[in-house]
């Protein structure tokens, strides 16, 4: 029942790219205003719903509505063009199986080209129905839309208390520009009451602010250009003239595009095109008697989807690449991902050592790193004094860099090793073999590292071997041009030894200054940075080990309720822990060295959503000094009156922020711990100064978690876990 009601609200939904239930139910309502358009209407939904899923269309697809938007769409009409007869019924039938046909059709071209079908099949199937109609003498057309005057009569002679109500707004005394617009959006569904356009409207801004803004926008650009043009502006709500430009700016401002200021301006821009073009379309088809409704707005959205797809440069107007079906979810989640993991890379590449180095020679640094090779990393080691030998450091032996393990940097094969280059004496160069003995390692999908002025007989692994990342491969030497021991590290494209390099950043690694440290995410390290890689613990790493099919149960000490949660995978291979109690869902990555949520759907009040912000990013090695930040989507984590301010500008600017900030506070032992407890906060800012904040701490025992519990507004809530 569950999945039939949501299909049928859905498909009322679509039409402005929503699965909005509230949003579903004003449309489905204001249909009814007018009661055998709201039985048409709902009747094509249910009828194309059903065929769909007897012949065995995707049940995802019918459940969100994607055919029964163009089904509602095509039954307002025939309800609205013809009489009810038994011929009508007949008809009927036929129009929507003609309709579901050229929807799956269309869905199978559109898609392999990345473009939504949007109301193409709705038109498709008019024009089909409307030209074979009319050589039907059993079909006939209804006069109510041709004499106004017959039409209110007969609302009138019926339940004339429910027609007064409908039509209580018609001579309110609301500029000429509002009133088309809520004609425009009541027209959408074949409706004229003002009423029914205010409920839309209404319903439309509490689905989404920055819909409804474009919804505006989209009209009062069409507004603006008819006017400027010289145009009939009280065409706009005949025959969905209006709705195409609405439809154009909810689709192009925030559903296909991040919705910024550039998709609105786009929208802006493109109305005169689409005024154009309707104009064309309207003069074309009448010919044939027809009229274009939503086929002006379906052409340009899919023209100018394909124009933006086949860019060379994504700038100003970004595609949507997971769809929320909510502007703001988009927005918002786009804007953190993109703060997240701006300089992230799929391919984490990590130090080529153990324990604490100096940055001798960083990014374009005036020695050697030039040019084109002026993208490496040298390293070595180095004392208090930032002296990178003991004793008299005029032997090799005396440079404490020297003759330690160098490893791999990442998952890969040995593609080739130079192993014929003699030491050099200290202060002693060889120009002739620059990059001395050599290790080229290939990280697959065309990523190269280059390790040089490695000691000659020292490697560990041969041509065409897979190591993996962290494995011994050789040790620091000084061959080569290099005057003291050191490690020359190199990314490239290029498998040849002395490529072009890289500009590449490490995905994780400790800085340290003075006696503190802090933990730097997917950066380049700077020349003098003392660096060393994060150190992993057991307890840590298995205790955030949630592998497919883990279960864990949360019992709440206070109340004995227990809350079961599953560690599942979806069809994109993305890991998620569903919570049976709640329904909601949190997916996570967790790469080795950090494990991190990035998303949440469901419920904000669920134990499941505390969680996801208590364990928003967690370092899987302790170090009690250093903090771990991060942002998190204003979408799930705000208050709703700020909220819905946030939302109007959010698009131009945000003037609040949530913040994440984790640190381990109690560890047992530094180097093998076995108890530890993580604490995290997540605070709510706007313009700079807090307005929310809230308290979490997971306590680790025995490799896995012990216990959780989150604190705000002075109340702690306390769950104990039993994995």
């Amino acid at each position: 029942m569950k999945y039939w009601l949501g299909g049928i609200l859905h498909s009322y939904s679509q039409i402005f790219y929503s699965l909005d239930k509230v949003l579903a139910f004003v449309i489905l309502l204001t249909t009814f205003f007018t009661p055998h358009l709201g039985i048409s209407g709902l009747c094509a939904v249910v009828l194309t719903n059903v065929i769909a899923h007897l012949i065995g269309i995707n049940r995802k697809l019918i459940g969100e509505g994607l055919y029964g938007f163009n089904a509602l769409l095509l039954g307002l009409f025939l309800g609205f063009q013809y009489e009810f007869n038994s011929a009508f019924y007949l008809l009927f039938v036929v129009a929507i199986g003609l309709l579901l046909i050229i929807s799956v059709w269309l869905h199978g071209i559109f898609s392999r080209h990345g473009l939504p079908f949007l109301s193409f099949p709705f038109i498709v199937t008019y024009c089909i129905i409307v030209l074979s109609a009319g050589n039907f003498s059993h079909i006939l057309l209804t006069e109510d839309h041709a004499f106004i005057i017959n039409s209110v009569a007969k609302e009138k002679n019926f339940l004339s208390f429910v027609y007064d109500w409908i039509h209580s707004c018609d001579e309110l005394d609301l500029p000429v520009s509002i009133v088309i617009y809520f004609k425009t959006l009541a027209g959408t569904f074949f409706q004229s009451s003002v009423l029914a356009g205010m409920l839309i409207a209404g319903a439309l801004l509490y689905f989404s602010r920055i819909a409804f803004s474009l919804s505006v926008l989209g009209f009062a650009s069409a507004y603006f250009f008819y006017s400027a043009f010289g145009a009939d502006v009280n065409q706009l709500d005949v025959n969905l003239v209006g709705s195409n430009f609405i439809f154009m700016a909810i689709g192009i401002g925030c559903f296909y595009i991040i919705p910024n200021a550039f998709s609105y301006l786009a929208v802006f821009l493109l109305t005169p095109i689409l005024l154009m073009l309707m104009i064309f379309l309207d003069k074309t088809l009448v010919v044939f008697q027809l009229k274009s409704f939503t086929l002006a707005f379906s052409i340009i959205i899919s023209l100018f989807l394909l124009f933006l797809q086949n860019r060379w440069f994504h700038k100003f107007l970004h595609l949507v690449t997971i769809q929320y079906y909510s502007a703001e979810k988009t927005i918002y989640k786009y804007i953190t991902s993109i703060n997240r993991f701006k300089n992230a890379h799929l391919a984490k590449v990590g130090l080529p050592f153990w324990g604490e180095w100096f940055v001798s020679q960083g990014y374009n640094g005036k020695i050697t790193h030039l040019g084109d090779w002026g993208k490496a990393l040298d390293f070595v080691i180095v004392d208090d004094q930032k002296q990178t030998y003991q004793n008299s450091g005029t032997e090799k032996d005396d440079f404490y860099c020297y003759n330690k393990p160098v490893l791999a940097p990442m998952d890969g094969y040995i593609y080739d090793i130079v192993n014929t280059v003699e030491e050099n004496d200290i202060a002693g160069v060889n120009t002739v073999d620059n990059w001395g003995n050599t290790v080229v390692m290939n990280h697959l999908n065309g990523l190269f590292t280059q390790i040089s002025h490695i000691k000659k007989d020292s490697f560990k692994v041969a041509v065409g071997e897979y190591v993996t990342k962290g494995t011994v491969i050789a040790t620091c030497g000084n061959s080569g041009r290099s005057p003291e021991p050191h490690i020359h590290f190199q990314v490239q494209l290029d498998p040849k030894i002395g490529s072009k390099t890289l500009e590449y950043p490490i995905a994780y690694y400790i800085e340290r200054e003075g006696k503190e440290q802090f933990l730097r995410v997917s950066e380049i390290p700077k020349e003098e940075a003392i660096i060393s890689s994060v150190n992993l613990h057991t307890l840590l790493t298995e205790s955030f080990s949630f592998l497919p099919g883990c279960k864990m149960r949360f019992k709440d000490v206070d109340s004995d309720v227990v809350i079961e949660w599953e560690v599942f995978t979806d069809e994109l291979n993305r890991c998620y822990i569903y919570c049976h109690h709640s329904k909601s869902v949190a997916y996570f990555v967790n790469d080795g060295t950090m494990f991190y949520f990035f998303d949440f759907e469901g419920s904000r009040k669920s134990l499941l959503f505390h969680f996801y912000l208590a364990a928003y990013r967690v370092l899987l090695g302790c170090y009690e000094q250093v903090e771990v930040t991060d942002s998190v989507p204003l979408i799930h984590f705000n208050s709703l009156f700020l909220q819905w301010i946030q939302d109007f500008l959010a698009p131009f600017y945000r003037f609040t922020r949530a913040e994440y900030t984790s640190t381990y506070v109690r560890v047992d032992n530094i180097h093998d711990p076995a108890i530890a407890t993580l604490e995290s906060k997540v605070e709510a800012k706007f313009l700079g100064s807090r307005f929310r904040k809230i308290k979490f701490e997971i306590d680790l025992l025995n490799k896995t978690i012990h216990q959780f519990s989150y604190t705000h507004n002075g109340i702690k809530k306390t769950y104990v876990c039993e994995k």
